[in-house]
């Protein structure tokens, strides 16, 4: 009905708009995009979480505390309540004016929150590219392990009722079991859930592979480079820190599931390794669009953002994709769709190893076209 889809259009317009004051206010406050990003994400996450604990638990009020929760207390085509749009309206009005009223606050160039200055002489733990590179990422490895690890707490929390998420509709739970391949309700939930974790941790990567660039357009690479380190050490070195950072966070997100979940189900000793590995098995197709990411920034810097629209294809193809039945050969496109649906199903090591060697091709292309290239 056309009351509906107005009501769903207007009830994303609407969560649109408020993220779009948020992200106003974040460019007021932060004195670069890389934090303003990193504040606008964060305030993004904690708007998910909060919807997705009301959805799990009793404490269905939460849901009223997140622009993404106005948009289902919208109730498109299920007698719609028009009145909810006046929430992320006044919200959005608020938030612009807000950051209209900062502006005139900051210094043209600087944000409101300052940068601290460093220290006059590099501490001793700074002496090697990778541990710039680690010095340099590490802020943003900290806030994607909170994020992640309260993801891990949720899903572990409502994997066990995954039946009463679904209730009596059967459409869901057909939904559920078509996007984590399992014919278990509760195992195709996790899988589901494994494979957004995967993703999320792909967002981390590519953040991770574009502060390469961050450093070259900067003009911080080339008095490294005038040192005796040479192109290929310091670009190994990041990935290295963006190759070890993916495989932290997607353990420390399996083990914060497993752990809920068994404690939940009373199997905390199966549970534990099971969810830990199967949070494991995204990590080559992560390691793929961080190669590809990478091999865009060393052929042309600037196609380096072309990693997140690399990232959004294999997100449709992932998530919507098998709902729209689309043919398996476009679903293919995309390292998940390789990526064994744990856990529940069989576990095969070749499509990992396949994933993996596809990732190291990428890379090596990418080092090789790295040293060809002009800096700067």
């Amino acid at each position: 009905p056309a009351a509906g889809a107005a009501a769903l259009g207007l009830s994303w317009f609407g969560s649109g708009l408020v993220f779009a004051g948020v992200a106003a206010v974040a460019a007021q406050l932060a004195e670069t995009s890389r934090t303003a990003n990193g504040l606008a994400f964060t305030v993004l996450g904690a708007a998910y979480l909060l919807r997705a604990a009301a959805d799990a638990g009793a404490a269905h009020w939460l849901s009223w505390l997140s622009p993404i929760g106005w948009a289902q207390h919208m109730r498109p085509c299920a007698g719609e309540q028009w009145a909810v749009l006046l929430l992320p309206l006044a919200a959005s009005v608020l938030l612009i004016a807000a950051a209209y009223a900062l502006t005139g606050r900051r210094d043209l160039g600087a944000g409101l929150l300052a940068s601290s200055l460093g220290p006059e002489t590099a501490a001793p733990s700074l002496r090697s590219p990778l541990a710039l590179s680690w010095r340099l990422q590490r802020g943003t490895l900290l806030g994607w392990s909170a994020g992640l690890l309260v993801y891990g707490l949720v899903v572990g929390g409502i994997a066990a009722g995954a039946g009463d998420l679904a209730g009596d509709n059967a459409a869901i739970a057909d939904d559920i079991r078509r996007l984590g391949g399992q014919q278990d309700l509760t195992d195709a939930l996790l899988a589901t859930a494994m494979g957004i974790m995967g993703l999320f941790v792909a967002a981390y990567a590519v953040q991770s592979v574009q502060r390469l660039r961050a450093e070259e357009s900067g003009g911080r690479l080339e008095p490294v480079l005038a040192t005796a380190v040479g192109r290929i050490r310091w670009a190994v070195s990041g990935l290295a820190v963006t190759a070890a950072g993916t495989a932290v966070l997607l353990a420390l997100a399996g083990i914060a599931v497993g752990t809920v979940h068994g404690a939940r189900t009373h199997d905390l000793a199966g549970q534990l390794p099971r969810q830990l590995g199967a949070a494991l098995a995204q990590l080559p197709s992560v390691w793929v669009i961080a190669a590809a990411t990478f091999l865009l920034f060393a052929v042309l810097p600037r196609a380096a953002s072309a990693g997140w629209a690399v990232l959004t294809i294999c997100l449709l193809l992932g998530q919507v994709g098998p709902l729209l039945d689309l043919p398996q050969a476009v679903l293919d496109v995309s390292p998940f769709t390789h990526t064994p649906k744990l856990p529940g199903a069989d576990f095969s090591v070749l499509p990992l190893a396949a994933l993996t060697f596809a990732a190291a091709a990428l890379a090596a292309a990418g080092l090789t076209a790295f040293r060809r290239r002009d800096i700067g």
